[in-house]
């Protein structure tokens, strides 16, 4: 049997609404691979590393000297620029084990180095200012050293007082003044007129090396303020 023309038509309109018709709200195309589908040409960004924790800052501890004892003054004369004087000179008195020093004890016999020196220092200055073949330009400046070699002691002295009573600003106060001192007896010769040589070089060399490690004893046991 024919179909009708218009059943004909009617048929093809149908099949073709059915052709085309959109998927239904809501629905997602999922391609035969099963991948969900993405721009062409991209692949996904890989998760992301979690950022590490910075690293701890590094330790301030302060070194810690070792204990009383003859190492103590080993360690503290390390902490001066000049350990080798500074070993040669800290020697406990006659009597008085090394393990029986504090770092208190160390100062106080380096101090006394500086005393010493400067007390020989103080003779030799007067003996030459006293001496007839001394030139005359030099005897005033001469004598300038010997008042600066008495401001030496008199310094160590104020920081010696200052320990006892724990005052450790004062303390590093007078041992900056006895370093001090010691560059006066030959600042008074390069400020006089003429060619005068520096008849105390020697001597205040060596008291600037003493009176130096006196200050970095001071600090490396904490007896001054910083």
């Amino acid at each position: 049997m024919t179909t009708p023309p218009l059943v004909a038509c009617v048929l093809l309109a149908a099949v073709a609404v059915v052709t085309v018709a959109p998927p239904p709200a809501g629905a997602v195309c999922v391609p035969r691979n099963g991948k969900a589908p993405g721009k062409p040409g991209m692949s996904p960004a890989p998760p992301k590393k979690p950022t590490p924790a910075p690293p701890p800052p590094p330790s301030k501890t302060k070194p810690i000297l070792p204990g009383p004892g003859g190492d103590l003054v080993k360690a503290l004369c390390a902490k001066t620029d000049y350990p080798v004087v500074c070993q040669m000179m800290v020697v406990p008195p006659p009597g008085v084990a090394a393990a029986k020093l504090d770092a208190t004890a160390v100062l106080r016999l380096a101090m006394g180095a500086v005393r010493a020196k400067a007390a020989a220092a103080k003779k030799a200055a007067g003996a030459l200012a006293a001496d007839a073949k001394t030139p005359a330009l030099a005897k005033p400046a001469l004598r300038d050293c010997v008042d600066s070699y008495d401001d030496i002691a008199y310094s160590l002295d104020e920081a010696d007082k200052a320990m006892a009573t724990g005052d450790k600003d004062t303390t590093g106060t007078m041992l900056d003044t006895a370093r001090t001192d010691v560059d006066t007896c030959d600042q008074g010769f390069e400020e006089r007129e003429g060619d005068i040589p520096p008849l105390m070089s020697k001597q205040d060399a060596e008291l600037a090396k003493l009176a130096s490690n006196c200050i970095a004893i001071a600090v490396a046991a904490g007896l001054r303020s910083s």
